[in-house]
């Protein structure tokens, strides 16, 4: 993509997360989009389909991205961090798209994102020598993506604001949760 391309879906971008922290979703329009950001409503259909479109390359831009190349140079559990410090500065943007239900919400957005980082991080340590039965790696990647976003989605959703943990500690205890069984917890 050209870089004018790339500036106007920023300026997109920009002027969405700023409508997102300012509005209820339902009520922001394409237009009030386009007019924040001083382009005219067509430029916005020759970047986007429409508004969901933005949070998905928001996330790809901002995050997707970035923790591909940390799983390229094997910083795996960097990459699993870098989630929670993304999401920890970005609590109010993101606890508002979270309220967003239906087909094609956040929430499943980002559970079919993060279920592709795993399959990225089981792709490049699986054994192909191993079984695969029910538990294939599309499986497991789909479970853990599930939780993690279940983390992150209580963690930022916390309405009161009070004592909100910070990314590390959240990022702590997901990995606590992850590398203990539930049989752990039962004498």
């Amino acid at each position: 993509m050209e870089a004018d391309g790339r500036n106007t879906k920023l300026l997109i971008s920009e002027s969405y997360k700023k409508l997102v922290l300012l509005y209820p979703y339902g009520k922001i329009t394409i237009k009030m989009i386009t007019d924040d950001a001083g382009l005219i409503r067509p430029t916005f259909y020759n970047h986007f389909r429409d508004k969901n479109e933005v949070f998905e390359w928001i996330l790809q831009e901002e995050l997707i991205n970035t923790l591909h190349s940390l799983i390229n140079n094997k910083m795996e559990k960097e990459a699993i961090k870098m989630i929670f410090v993304y999401f920890g500065n970005n609590k109010d943007f993101f606890r508002r798209l979270f309220m967003i239900t239906g087909q094609n919400s956040f929430k499943e957005v980002l559970e079919n994102s993060i279920a592709g980082i795993f399959a990225h991080i089981l792709e490049n340590h699986s054994n192909k020598d191993e079984k695969e039965l029910f538990l294939t790696q599309e499986n497991i990647s789909k479970y853990y993506s599930m939780g993690l976003v279940y983390i992150i989605k209580m963690w930022i959703s916390d309405a009161s604001g009070h004592n909100i943990p910070a990314a590390e500690d959240v990022y702590e205890s997901y990995i606590f949760l992850i590398t203990h069984s539930l049989l752990d917890y039962i004498d």
